[in-house]
């Protein structure tokens, strides 16, 4: 916290001399950001939108910010406006799934996560966030294959293993979620929520 607010301190004095460097209040909004100062990170992130309106970064940045004020749908307009400036922008193309799926229009949140899994194939974290939302829709199944696939990118990936475990424990596969989380619990034996997980499986409650 103090190295921080000392790295905030050396920006607003670089600020004081350079009122129109956009980065610098970019960065300001950050720092703000991560104190947890979310109005006045708006308005410093607003401040460099309007000295450079074509960086997709800073317009995500602001609908961050928007999303930890709850003001979810500023927040869709500015990623939409990051996406236009930077069509395939991923940070904020997950996000704007979020948000989409927050204001109750899961089809448009659907189409984006899947959207991710085609443009970046190889990249396990799609795959797991796309079997995140469609499991939130309890579609399990299709969730599984998700984690599957994400397990076939990083075999290291120990959250789909929880995952998958999970799901299982509530299909009543006991032997098969143990399976799944002594293998994610092989690969991290300090997950917390894998040993949990596992202590409930393995009691004589399961059966």
């Amino acid at each position: 916290m103090e190295h921080l607010l000392h790295q905030l301190e050396i920006i607003e004095s670089e600020l004081s001399t350079d009122r129109r460097n956009p980065e610098l209040w970019n960065d300001h909004g950050v720092g703000l950001h991560l104190l947890g100062r979310y109005r006045e990170a708006a308005e410093s992130f607003r401040t460099a939108i309007k000295l450079k309106k074509t960086n997709p970064a800073y317009h995500y940045n602001l609908a961050n910010s928007y999303m930890e004020l709850n003001e979810i749908e500023n927040a869709i307009s500015c990623y939409l406006e990051a996406l236009e400036h930077q069509p395939n922008h991923i940070p904020s193309l997950n996000n704007l799934a979020d948000a989409y799926e927050l204001t109750g229009q899961p089809h448009k949140a659907h189409e984006l996560f899947h959207y991710l899994t085609r443009i970046q194939p190889d990249d396990p974290l799609s795959h797991f966030n796309l079997g995140n939302y469609l499991l939130r829709q309890n579609n399990h199944i299709e969730a599984v294959k998700c984690y599957e696939k994400t397990i076939h990118l990083d075999k290291n990936f120990t959250d789909a293993y929880y995952n998958i475990a999970w799901v299982l424990k509530s299909a009543g596969a006991i032997h098969e979620a143990v399976s799944y989380a002594k293998k994610g619990l092989a690969l991290d034996p300090e997950h917390e929520d894998l040993q949990i997980l596992l202590v409930e499986l393995e009691s004589p409650d399961q059966g």
